[in-house]
Order: C-alpha cells, then structure tokens, then sequence
C-alpha cells in the first residue's frame, strides 16, 4: 500500500496563522503548527516612532514632517505573510508535506504566494481567498471539506475559490 499524501491547510491572514491536517478517518482537522505576529496586532500608532522624520527641500529652508509612504500596520501584516512564506519553503525543504492549500485574505495569500518558490507553489492544489483564522478547528470542514474531498480523491489539479 502506498503512503498517503500529507496535505498542509495553511489558514493564514495578518496576525495569525495556522497549519492543520486532516485525519483521513475522521475528517477532523488539527493544528501542526501555530505562528502569531506580536507587530501586525499592534495598533498602527504604536508601531510609528514618537516624531515622524524631519525632511529639508532643497529649494527652500523650509522643514516639515515627512508623512509616512506606508501604513505601518499593514506593511506589518505583509511582513508577517512573508515569514509564514519562509517557514512554508523551510517545510517544503524538509519534504514536510506533499501538497497544499492555502486561505487568506487575498492581500495575505498573494503577498505569500508572492514569496513561494516556483517548486514550492507547484504544490499549491487550492486557494481560498477568505479568513479563516478565527474559525475553531472543528468548524474548518464546513469551508475545507469539499476540497480535502477533491484532494483525496485525485480529482484537484489547481482549485481557485473566492469567497
């Protein structure tokens, strides 16, 4: 008998993120691993430094405070989808998983697509674009099932969903 497919679900958004499997005679999912970001639930004012930076034009004395370019907060939640990207490539690396599939608000799960690489997005066999974070374990079949179903049984190539 062959060994079967591990299969990472990899429920992600800016602040948090998890990685359950499924048990196959159960269909229950249960977490592997638990990631959480102390920034990205920062209030933004918090993560800014006391004075913004002071800026001089140089076709005038003048000086005034430089606004920031980015929202801190979210550059934080980017950060974050980044790192849960480097511990997906460090997984795939060790050969911790056959194959994926990821959910996230669309901004997290293209910012950690974006940092997959191109072996490691070839194990990618389904998106869904919805936060699934705060969603207790037991409930995760209500969204995952259909596509742990499809997955088991051979029939998902690549699977979009947005919710």
């Amino acid at each position: 008998m062959s060994k079967s497919k591990t299969v990472w679900y990899v429920i992600a958004d800016g602040a948090r993120a998890r990685v359950v499997e499924r048990n196959r005679e159960s269909g229950a999912y249960h977490p592997i691993r638990l990631f959480r970001s102390k920034l990205a639930r920062l209030k933004s004012s918090k993560l800014k430094s006391d004075r913004p930076g002071r800026v001089i034009e140089s076709s005038s004395s003048a000086r005034h405070a430089a606004s920031p370019r980015h929202d801190p907060h979210e550059d934080a939640k980017l950060a974050f989808a980044r790192d849960v990207a480097g511990h997906i490539e460090f997984a795939a690396k060790e050969r911790e998983f056959d194959e994926l599939v990821l959910a996230a608000p669309s901004r997290i799960l293209n910012e950690i697509k974006k940092h997959l690489e191109t072996r490691t997005l070839s194990q990618v066999v389904s998106e869904l674009a919805k936060d699934l974070t705060k969603t207790p374990d037991g409930k995760l079949g209500d969204h995952l099932d259909e596509i742990a179903l499809r997955i088991e049984r051979g029939f998902v190539t690549i699977d979009r969903h947005h919710h």
